[in-house]
């Protein structure tokens, strides 16, 4: 793939990628929506000539061609699997598998980041969907779906290298809606027992990137923090940690935002005075400042 969108300045790469959006409406638009099936997998195939075409292109051309392929295939896949689920009256299994096997058809043809991504968010999504039509039965367990799939995201990011990357940042925003389902019918204490299950899976992973330098007072502090918050907040600072350990700006937007968004949802829906919910924050922020000594002790080595 052509490395120059690396290069270019990001307003001029904002744009490039709005021009290939807007050539792949117009081209939807002018084709005319009469047969999605066909479409569909006409712009699929116009988006896989397009990855060979941008690969041969260098300067804004290449970079260009690779927005207009990026818009022409996820549009194309969209269209063909909305068309088949209809065309077909799918059951959500079949849905699932499905898109489970589009995405592994395109997963080597499109090799962009975002491709890849949204297709793994696109068949995380379908699985979840899948399971909660098996309602009672599932229901309880979604929110520990929740906390595995983020385990598995936050392993992938470790990894060196770009090569799994796409699958990192496919599986984690599916996390939340593992958790919205988890809400529809989670057992008693599920909440509770799901926070603890992710603070244990964490010191898990800390324990096995750290080997011989584990610190079991880290362990102890992210375990405070999953008893005293929710698993949302848990969550953020875990993508905080690895954020500036890693020193990766998209990490510490998806770090913030999730733990903000959480931190909001747990004050708001705490049944109790403004008291006790200042105490809650009090001891939370607490435990926060405590792991950033640490860290800037050089204990906390992740």
């Amino acid at each position: 793939m052509n490395n120059t969108e690396n290069k270019l300045p990001f307003m001029v790469s904002a744009l490039l990628a709005v021009g290939a959006w807007l050539a792949c409406l117009a081209a939807l638009f002018l084709i005319g929506l009469q047969n999605l099936l066909w479409t569909g997998a006409a712009f699929v195939v116009a988006a896989a000539v397009l990855v060979y075409a941008a690969g041969r292109k260098s300067g804004l051309a290449g970079v260009f061609m690779e927005q207009v392929s990026l818009a022409f295939s996820l549009c194309g896949k969209g269209l063909l699997i909305w068309s088949m689920v209809f065309l077909w009256n799918l059951t959500p299994g079949q849905t699932c598998l499905l898109v489970w096997a589009v995405t592994a058809a395109g997963y080597f043809v499109f090799t962009q980041k975002m491709d890849r991504a949204v297709m793994v968010f696109a068949s995380m999504l379908a699985l979840q969907y899948w399971l909660f039509e098996y309602q009672t039965e599932i229901w309880p367990y979604m929110e520990t779906l929740s906390i595995l799939l983020f385990v598995l995201a936050y392993v992938l990011f470790f990894v060196p290298g770009e090569k799994l990357r796409p699958l990192a940042w496919g599986i984690l925003p599916s996390c939340a809606a593992a958790f919205v389902f988890g809400l529809f019918g989670a057992a008693p204490f599920g909440l509770a027992l799901n926070t603890l299950l992710l603070g244990a899976c964490l010191c898990g992973v800390y324990a096995w990137l750290t080997r011989e330098k584990f610190n079991m007072a880290v362990a102890a502090l992210i375990l405070l923090l999953c008893y005293l918050t929710n698993s949302g907040t848990v969550m953020g600072v875990a993508l905080l940690a690895l954020a500036f350990g890693q020193n990766r700006l998209s990490l510490k937007i998806a770090g913030f935002a999730v733990f903000a968004v959480s931190l909001i949802w747990l004050y708001y829906h705490m049944q109790t005075t403004l008291l006790v919910k200042a105490y809650y924050l009090w001891a939370a922020g607490l435990v926060l400042l405590g792991m950033y000594v640490w860290q800037k002790r050089g204990h906390y080595a992740c």
